[in-house]
């Protein structure tokens, strides 16, 4: 299973003599997007933030993030497409939005959003990774192997499971040889035993 990057947003706090500002209450929100504080307690803090400031985009930002987290795909849109609304320049919320759609099945619009994070970000290796499991979905196999080759030659010490999943794709595609060795580099990168039984069925 792929594992979600979340994107932790920065900001500059500062008081206000009524009480925490919005950016404070968004900064305690992000503790829970690196598990330094429990979902609900992050949600409450950033739902303050909106509370105080309606249009305050990157609360929107930091709440759809953690939605996703807790498994509240179509909230998580929801916020990521409200942020995206109130501030346009935070194009990174597109990965996001991509990985919300695919977890609720719709592999189409989750393509397309993917598609808009690679536009604004050629080197974003992970969207091309999540892009091409997509495409997998979607029966793509030139699409994917394309996708795969790129996350990997931008960060080629980071995708165990897209070494697998283009490992066994190449099998599929009658290259053996290729598959066998993406497998092999799998292995190296993360040790496990479903690589090891896909290796033993397929590399002989």
């Amino acid at each position: 299973m792929k594992k979600l990057l979340i994107l932790v947003l920065s900001f500059v706090l500062f008081s206000c003599d009524n009480g925490p500002s919005a950016a404070a209450y968004v900064a305690e929100g992000n503790k829970g997007l690196i598990h330094k504080l429990p979902y609900r307690e992050a949600l409450a803090e950033y739902n303050k933030a909106i509370e105080l400031k309606p249009d305050y985009a990157v609360a929107y930002a930091g709440r759809g993030q953690l939605k996703i987290k807790m498994h509240d795909f179509f909230g998580a849109m929801n916020d990521l497409q409200k942020a995206l609304s109130l501030d346009p320049k935070l194009t990174g919320l597109y990965y996001f939005i991509g990985l919300a759609k695919e977890q609720v099945g719709d592999h189409a619009g989750s393509q397309v959003a993917y598609t808009k994070a690679i536009a604004l970000e050629p080197k974003n290796a992970q969207a091309y990774a999540a892009r091409g499991f997509v495409r997998q979905i979607l029966k793509d196999q030139n699409g994917t192997l394309q996708d795969f080759n790129a996350a990997i030659a931008i960060k080629p010490d980071s995708f165990a499971d897209v070494y697998v999943a283009r490992g066994l794709l190449k099998i599929q595609m009658n290259d053996k040889s290729g598959g066998c060795a993406d497998l092999h580099q799998s292995l190296k990168l993360l040790p496990d035993s479903i690589t090891r039984h896909y290796i033993e069925i397929n590399c002989r």
